[in-house]
């Protein structure tokens, strides 16, 4: 504020809050472009919610035409995974095989005494049937402390374990002993108290008098395309399925585009139905109600619901309910719902009408359908929604353009203001002055005479 303030000292006027009453007058035009900005903010905002949501409904109808959705698979299980659980390597012969397990994999394992104050101690140690060496120093050691350094060895070929006083050693791969197992010497060790030889698991599949062994229990032979893990002696039978769709994930996709189609009208529908407030007051009223009975979103809404009523998918499951008296509140809002047993029922009658009807790589259907509805709305850079999100851009600038000129012109009005009545203060102060000087002069004349 520029110039000389000076509130009242001549008129006794309160000319700071008349000044700021003027300014409020003349501040209301600005704070109207203000909550304009407020209004076009929050339809921004929400216009971006709406293609966020719309956008994950457009992929939801995608998922439903997905290639890896109708690739046709295999599955594969076990009667008794307590004996051999198994999975899928790649393709496999269908059909039933039954695994006899008659041995488990087991590793080598020694005791020895041990000698007080260590010394050397070197492992002969066999890796698919390779020999190697492994030497450990464990002069003027603890067993406790020669069990520590043995298992500390990231390259050890075998666990150490203080028994009673007595060094255990267990082969750390499991496995027939001419292939996977070890010999240990040294000054460490006393005599030798047990011994245990590894051995491999063994198995045989029906149909086959092959007997299949692997040195850690997981085994490929036997069954191409299948691996086994044996973990019981025993008998399982592997079932392996013929190739095809996997109904439960179709079933699945679904679901998650009812939700996503439920979440969607959730979201557009409470923006058409939230009334603006009429002569907002605050900026908090002003961002009330910004989509209101927006034509476009209302346009979208009725297109979908139309799709879908049209594309049959009451047999697969997916309902439009129907409006009425004592009609839900979900039913009225165009909401759908998914019933599991009527989808099991079409898809047991005929899995190829339903791929037909919900679309896929090979030919168009509801999915196809439903996307050219969305993809114009969502569309990155030049759908709707997008062009309308810009065009607030735009808009915004120009209110920001506004409101720098108003605060400008405000100012200009507030220093004017400011300094009329600092002058009417100064003429009154002057004039008040003139007066008492006059009055003095007059009365010194009366008094002299």
């Amino acid at each position: 504020m520029t110039g000389i303030q000076l509130s009242g000292l001549a008129s006794g006027l309160d000319t700071q809050s008349i000044i700021t009453q003027l300014m409020s007058i003349e501040q209301q035009p600005r704070d109207r472009v203000a909550r304009q900005q407020v209004v076009v903010q929050t339809r921004q905002t929400a216009l971006q919610q709406v293609d966020s949501s719309l956008t994950n409904l457009k992929l939801a109808a995608g998922d439903l035409r997905s290639a890896l959705l109708w690739v046709p698979t295999q599955q594969v299980t076990s009667t008794n995974d307590a004996v051999a659980s198994a999975q899928l390597t790649s393709g496999a012969a269908p059909g039933g095989y039954t695994v006899n397990v008659s041995t488990l994999a087991s590793a080598d394992s020694r005791t020895y005494a041990w000698n007080a104050g260590g010394g050397d101690l070197t492992i002969d140690y066999k890796a698919d049937g390779a020999s190697q060496t492994k030497t450990f120093d464990l002069t003027g050691k603890s067993i406790d402390d020669a069990v520590a350094e043995i298992n500390g060895e990231n390259d050890s070929p075998v666990w150490a374990v203080n028994v009673n006083g007595k060094l255990s050693l267990s082969r750390r791969e499991t496995g027939d002993h001419d292939t996977w197992g070890f010999e240990a010497s040294g000054a460490a060790l006393g005599a030798q108290i047990s011994s245990r030889d590894g051995t491999d698991a063994s198995y045989t599949v029906s149909g086959d008098p092959t007997v299949y062994s692997s040195h850690n229990g997981t085994a490929t032979d036997g069954l191409p395309g299948v691996q086994l893990t044996l973990k019981g002696v025993g008998t399982a039978t592997v079932n392996v399925t013929t190739p095809q769709v996997d109904f439960s994930q179709v079933a699945a996709k679904i679901k998650a585009f009812v939700t996503t189609y439920n979440s969607s009208v959730d979201l557009v529908r409470g923006k058409l139905n939230e009334k603006p407030v009429v002569n907002p007051q605050s900026n908090a009223d002003a961002s009330v109600g910004t989509l209101y009975g927006d034509q476009t979103l209302s346009s979208v809404l009725s297109q979908m619901r139309q799709v879908v009523s049209e594309a049959g998918l009451d047999k697969l499951g997916v309902k439009l309910p129907g409006t009425g008296s004592g009609t839900s509140d979900d039913a009225l809002a165009g909401k759908l719902t998914f019933d599991q047993s009527t989808f099991d029922e079409a898809w047991a009658a005929d899995p190829a009408g339903v791929k037909a009807k919900l679309g896929s790589p090979d030919a168009s259907g509801f999915a196809q359908q439903f996307e050219a509805v969305i993809d114009p709305i969502t569309r990155s850079g030049d759908g709707i929604l997008d062009q309308r999100v810009n065009d607030a851009n735009s808009e915004l600038a120009d209110i920001k353009d506004s409101l720098a000129g108003w605060d400008v012109r405000l100012q200009a009005k507030q220093d004017y203001l400011q300094a009329q009545f600092t002058a009417l203060e100064t003429a009154l102060s002057r004039s008040q002055a003139q007066s008492a000087d006059l009055s003095g002069q007059i009365a010194g004349l009366l008094g002299s005479s």
